[in-house]
């Protein structure tokens, strides 16, 4: 067994003849192919076709495929899931990740727990800027899953083989990566408020200020200057504001489920080569705008806090590297804690 990767519950491994037979019962079941190619099980000849003349010569060649994946506890073949191009065609640039599992190992937790260990696989030993990913529109399991594993749905659109899929990417140069501070964070801030307060319709403005990490001095941080705008009215200003900032490279997030904020980003892939700048246009009266001034100003004057901090976003930056969701949700025990100490004082 040549082992290609492994997870805290399962081994993946690279494919050899020794894995027809469990490749044969995998396929055959119409629950597990229901949404892969047309939809129908494959014959014994079809998979073994595969195997040898796909699957097995495509690792060789790549180093990389549709691995086999095994419990590590009691060593059953469960399924398989992998990298590879797209359709096997290796003559395009994107990799897909993809995985099928026997549906008695369904709901717990596998194909989430094989996503996210591919993705930090593929971009550690893969040459490659992003992975990409499909799901069918009524395949809302597989939907749930790329996002839990850090993919952004860039809404539907006909995959490879024909059928209309949602359409999953996500970029290596959007990972969570952690900067010493810069002393170039605040005058950058500096610099991109005036140039706010200027463009901006000045009628709706109310406050703008430097936020996050990087305007916490010594603060380890994401290398990205993340700015607060007060307003009078979310509504009053909104079409103002997404073509204002998209003539200075900033992209707006239409689907946020947030009602009380706007938010922008600068440098996003593919829109860019990596994120430099964050805009978040909140009315005042929504917490989130006290609370993150709060927040800052609290490191600020408790460096032993700012500390205990800067340490919790090592560790989560190591486990969640490229999966900006879940970081960001494992600090907020930390900031809730800081918040309550802060409005106790």
């Amino acid at each position: 067994m040549k082992i290609a990767l492994e997870t805290k519950r399962l081994i993946l491994k690279f494919l050899d003849s020794s894995d027809l037979e469990n490749l044969i019962a995998l396929r055959a079941d119409p629950d597990v192919m229901k949404y892969i190619g047309d939809g129908s099980v494959h014959t014994a000849e079809q998979v073994k076709k595969f195997l040898l003349t796909d699957a097995i010569p495509y690792q060789e060649k790549h180093g990389t495929g549709f691995f086999a994946v095994f419990e590590k506890e009691f060593g059953h073949f469960i399924g398989q899931a992998g990298l590879f191009h797209m359709g096997f065609y290796d003559k395009q640039p994107d990799i897909e990740l993809a995985y099928r599992l026997h549906k008695k190992y369904w709901g717990r937790g596998y194909a989430t727990e094989l996503a996210k260990a591919l993705i930090h696989w593929g971009f550690e030993h893969l040459d490659i800027p992003k992975i990409v990913a499909g799901a069918e529109l009524e395949n809302i399991a597989s939907q749930k899953v790329l996002i839990k594993a850090g993919f952004n749905c860039k809404g539907q659109q006909k995959w490879w083989n024909g059928r209309e899929m949602f359409y999953y990417e996500i970029y290596n140069n959007d990972s969570i990566k952690l900067a010493p501070y810069d002393k170039q964070w605040p005058i950058l801030a500096e610099q991109e408020i005036k140039n706010l307060y200027a463009i901006l319709p000045h009628q709706h403005i109310i406050d703008i200020q430097h936020v996050g990490s990087t305007a916490i001095p010594n603060m380890l941080a994401k290398p990205i200057i993340d700015i607060q705008i007060a307003v009078d009215s979310l509504p009053a200003i909104k079409q103002a504001a997404i073509a204002i900032l998209k003539t200075q490279g900033y992209v707006y997030w239409e689907e946020d489920p947030d009602p009380e904020k706007m938010f922008f980003v600068k440098g996003m892939p593919p829109y860019g080569e990596k994120r430099t700048h964050h805009i978040h246009i909140i009315e005042p009266k929504a917490d989130r705008w006290k609370s993150r001034i709060i927040f800052r100003d609290y490191l600020i004057k408790h460096p032993e806090a700012a500390h205990e901090y800067e340490q919790l976003k090592m560790k989560l930056a190591e486990e969640h590297t490229h999966n900006r969701e879940q970081y960001t949700d494992a600090k907020t025990k930390f900031i809730n804690t800081i918040l309550d100490k802060a409005r106790k004082k």
